[in-house]
């Protein structure tokens, strides 16, 4: 058995084919009283009286139609008074209806403003949600930016206060006095230019070229000069003469081909550092940094064997200071030797030693 339900009070439901059935349910009720007055109209014969006694005057009397007449139209005025009656209930409540009908679209459309009124405020109170929301978050993430600055602040703070307490650190760098002196150790040169530092191998340069030495002696029984390249060591290689000794009689006649039955001595003429690589170098912050192959090699050094000669282009003079005062912090005997713009590092038979202070 099913359970009827409770029907919400909050609102009448309207429905028209509700409407229509009792539209028709009206218009039956109507139809059949309709349809019983006109039969009972058809059937009605009023009361009968009993047939004459013949004795008497047997001619019908006239009073009964007529009766039975004026019965009849008592009754269709009262089925008339019904029907008018009908007819009035029926357009009050069709007028009643109409009401309902057009109070019903009226809530409706209240409804749906509503509705759409409850829609745009739930939207807006979504944004102000969302939007305290991210104004809390940005709080917050200040907050705790100041809480850190002030972290910081108070370390920074206390690492200043312990420097502060620390023992004043001096260095003192003794410059030798300003007499400089033919190098006769031994010596290792470095390039400063473009504000790098780069080692010239020169040892390693010259065992190839020593190497090749007596090849080159047979080609000089033909010729007073011969010029060669080495391979690549670190960041140069030597482009390198080797010259055949004039004699006494060679220098006075001046003879263009020299006498290749003769004895005669040949050695290094010079040579020239050609660079191989243009990104060769070390700036000043790494050669100066623990591990760095100018500290490598520096600090492998003995001051009283060997001696350090930089050559300087003009536009490392500042990075040439910062590296000579490391070197005589380690007394290691340091030698400049300034080369303009463009010229190579060169060493002949004829040149100049280098001067070391």
């Amino acid at each position: 058995m099913y359970r009827r339900r409770r029907r919400s009070e909050r609102e009448i439901a309207f429905s028209f084919d509700s409407f229509l059935d009792l539209v028709a349910n009206v218009v039956g009720i109507i139809i059949r009283l309709i349809l019983v007055a006109w039969v009972g109209a058809r059937t009605y014969t009023g009361l009968t009286q009993p047939p004459p006694r013949r004795e008497h005057n047997t001619s019908p009397t006239t009073d009964e139609p007529v009766l039975s007449t004026a019965r009849e139209q008592k009754t269709l005025e009262q089925v008339r008074r019904q029907l008018a009656e009908a007819q009035s209930a029926l357009l009050a409540h069709l007028e009643k209806q109409e009401q309902l009908s057009g109070r019903h679209a009226e809530a409706v459309r209240r409804l749906a403003a509503l509705d759409e009124e409850r829609r745009r405020l739930s939207d807006e109170a979504m944004i102000l949600q969302t939007s305290g929301q991210q104004d809390e978050v940005e709080r917050r993430q200040a907050e705790l930016s100041l809480q850190e600055i002030r972290r910081r602040t108070e370390r920074l703070v206390q690492e200043m206060e312990a420097v502060r307490k620390l023992p004043s650190l001096q260095r003192t760098l003794t410059y030798r006095t300003p007499v400089a002196q033919a190098l006769q150790s031994e010596e290792l040169q470095f390039e400063c230019g473009r504000g790098r530092v780069t080692f010239l191998d020169v040892e390693a340069l010259l065992r190839e070229v020593r190497q090749r030495l007596q090849a080159k002696g047979e080609q000089l029984r033909s010729t007073w000069e011969v010029e060669d390249d080495t391979g690549p060591v670190g960041a140069f290689r030597l482009h390198y003469a080797i010259a055949r000794q004039r004699g006494l009689l060679d220098s006075v006649v001046g003879s263009t081909t020299p006498d290749a039955r003769a004895d005669f001595s040949y050695g290094l003429a010079g040579w020239v550092a050609v660079p191989v690589r243009p990104d060769r170098g070390e700036a000043l912050d790494a050669a100066l940094r623990p591990g760095s192959e100018f500290r490598r090699i520096i600090d492998a050094l003995d001051p009283k064997q060997t001696a350090v000669t930089f050559w300087v282009y003009p536009d490392s003079f500042a990075l040439y200071r910062q590296l000579r005062d490391y070197c005589l912090t380690r007394d290691i005997v340091v030698a400049g030797r300034p080369l303009p713009e463009g010229i190579p590092m060169a060493s002949s038979r004829s040149g100049t030693a280098s001067l070391g202070q």
